[in-house]
């Protein structure tokens, strides 16, 4: 022991040992430091600690195979040197694994994030806007903060290079404590936007503060006092505000507005924060009227013009509103809001849906598109964009689009229930049934969730579980449930077939169905009345009484799919139909950021596949 005690005071171990922690632990100081300036992730600072650690084993070994040499010396240049390249080494090995992976379309479906879809890597310029607390001591006024909340979440989706959450997602973190780091990891984003709103009589106080969930950090804060009728300023500041801390490139330069800066009437104003918290939970119809009443008080409102189009165009999926009638008041209202202002997207996101219903698709495709260059970030938009490329038969596509929403709106229940319709479509049954049962889970009374449940289950031979969801949508739009349920029996046992198919073509309780054409058709064909159904497509191609083209290529259509009564339906309906002008503006990619170029030419390529 003596000996070897003697050989380690020899080769001066001890005080390399000691010279390089102390020089490992100064770097250390530094980098956490600057990383914290520059918004460096938690795992580049991991891997420089885990760099260094290693490296002080090296640097020991080294010290120990040097001293058989004889006597040395310890400089603190060399060591700070060794400690530095260390750390450099173990920056870029961090960079190189943070490399993007493959695709988002290949996430694993099973995932327990919400939307089964997350992306690979946390984007530095990405942000969630947290619902604002409600100061004003009146749990009425909550529709009034949480409007706020939304109208500076829209002008931040505008910005073409930031990730903005969308308010499914942001808001499903209202009234809970959560650690800031997990909300970011949940909602795939790196810095969090919180507040409050106090209003009292026409003065509002808003305060509002930008977090880093990675560091936990304070980048930004400020407080407002203001009237009511300057609260368009203050969101425009706010937002304005948070593209320069995040360093992103507005779209119309720094002198243009993100919030509309027009003089609008607060009682106006009040009806249209309460429309889109009505609209946010899919009330529709109680959200038309609110944005109805907000235009009537205000007629040159064009923001609540484009929600009230926006209400309309989805109210036939939402209530008994006639598709036809529906649709004429949409566009009529969407025009409004485009002659008061030609640049909102949420009037042409409304013009597309309907354009859609009417299978106009030349036309719905130009305002979709009109859509997502004015508003890049908007998970709406590509929402109902996903929904329209399914609609034409562009199915990988439309599955490309529906994630990149669901990047941006992970808890969104539609989305979700979009995407297991859309793997459904492309016969990955497996996959189809974990991603509706993930939706499912979350969002338990959503009636479209049941509804594409029903076919799932039924592809999959599970047929109770198929009546179950069955019954359970029915309940939810106020239908009658046992009627429903005698379908699937009869798809699932041959002997009482013949009456199910009875009951579905005579029966009033079951009116509904017939009357989308293209409802009634799957489940005529469902129940093994090919012929029954390919007649009933005929009669829709005539009379157009169907606005879910979408079902069009569930598997159910596949034993009848080549026959040429089915595919003369297709081609006078013009399906499939391919996209013309799917990519945007050459001029804008230059602004696009790396995420989104890597998922405009990934949709390019799935474009040209299925054009192939």
């Amino acid at each position: 022991m003596n000996d070897f005690l003697a050989r380690l005071q020899q080769r001066k171990l001890v005080q390399w040992a000691l010279a390089y922690v102390a020089a490992a632990f100064a770097l250390i100081q530094v980098a956490d430091v600057i990383g914290q300036q520059f918004g460096w992730p938690d795992g580049m600072r991991r891997g420089i600690t885990i760099a260094l650690a290693i490296g002080f084993f090296v640097t020991v070994v080294l010290a120990w195979y040097h001293g058989e040499k004889g006597a040395q010396r310890v400089t603190g240049t060399e060591l700070l040197i060794l400690a530095l390249l260390l750390a450099i080494g173990g920056a870029l090995l961090w960079h190189m694994a943070q490399a993007p992976q493959t695709n988002v379309a290949a996430a694993p479906v099973g995932n327990p994030h919400p939307a089964g879809v997350k992306s690979a890597a946390i984007p530095d310029k990405s942000i969630a806007v947290l619902p604002f607390v409600n100061m004003s001591g009146d749990p009425k006024e909550e529709y009034f903060s949480d409007g706020i909340t939304e109208e500076i979440l829209d002008a931040l989706a505008q910005v073409p290079d930031l990730k903005v959450a969308a308010r499914t997602s942001a808001f499903a973190f209202k009234g809970k404590a959560e650690d800031l780091r997990k909300v970011g990891d949940a909602l795939d984003v790196a810095t969090v936007l919180e507040g409050s709103v106090q209003r009292a009589g026409d003065e509002v106080r808003i305060t509002a503060q930008l977090i880093d969930t990675r560091s936990g950090f304070h980048l930004w804060s400020e407080k407002y006092d203001r009237k009511l009728t300057s609260i368009f300023t203050v969101e425009d500041e706010i937002s304005k505000a948070i593209a320069d801390k995040l360093r992103v490139q507005l779209s119309g330069g720094a002198g243009q507005p993100l919030v509309t800066q027009k003089a609008v009437d607060p009682h106006a104003h009040d009806f249209y924060l309460h429309g889109l918290t009505l609209l946010a939970v899919r009330s529709v119809s109680d959200a038309a009227d609110a944005f109805q009443r907000a235009v009537d008080i205000d007629p040159d409102y064009a923001q609540a013009w484009a929600a009230l189009a926006e209400a309309q165009a989805l109210s036939p999926a939402y209530g008994p509103d006639p598709v036809q009638a529906a649709n004429a008041r949409s566009l009529a209202s969407a025009q409004h809001a485009l002659a008061l202002d030609s640049d909102l997207a949420l009037a042409y996101v409304a013009q597309g849906i309907v354009y859609s219903s009417q299978m106009r698709w030349t036309d719905a495709d130009r305002v979709f598109q009109r859509a997502l260059a004015l508003a890049p970030g908007d998970a709406e938009a590509m929402d109902q964009y996903a929904q329209f490329l399914y609609g034409v038969g562009q199915l990988e596509p439309a599955l490309a689009e529906i994630e990149r929403a669901l990047q941006r709106d992970p808890f969104s229940g539609v989305s979700g229930a979009v995407r297991a319709q859309l793997l459904f479509a492309l016969h990955r049954h497996d996959a189809a049934l974990a991603q509706i049962t993930t939706t499912l889970a979350a969002h338990p009374d959503g009636l479209l969730e049941h509804r594409i449940a029903v076919w799932i289950f039924i592809a999959n031979h599970r047929y109770a579980e198929a009546e179950k969801q069955f019954r359970e949508a029915s309940v939810l739009a106020g239908d009658d449930p046992l009627p429903r349920a005698q379908l699937i029996r009869g798809m699932a046992d041959p002997t009482v077939r013949s009456t199910a198919v009875q009951s579905l073509e005579t029966s009033p309780a079951l009116a509904g169905l017939r009357h989308d054409a293209i409802v009634y058709a799957l489940f005529l064909a469902g129940l093994g009345e090919r012929d029954r159904a390919l007649a009933v497509l005929e009669n829709f191609t005539v009379k157009g009484n169907s606005s879910t083209p979408q079902l069009l290529w569930y598997p159910m259509f596949d034993p009848i799919r080549n026959e040429p009564r089915f595919k003369a339906v297709l081609k006078k309906i013009g399906l499939p139909y391919t996209p013309t002008n799917a990519a945007p503006a050459m001029s804008k990619l230059w602004r696009m950021s790396p995420d989104d170029l890597r998922q405009f030419w990934s949709d390019r390529a799935f474009a040209n596949g299925a054009c192939a």
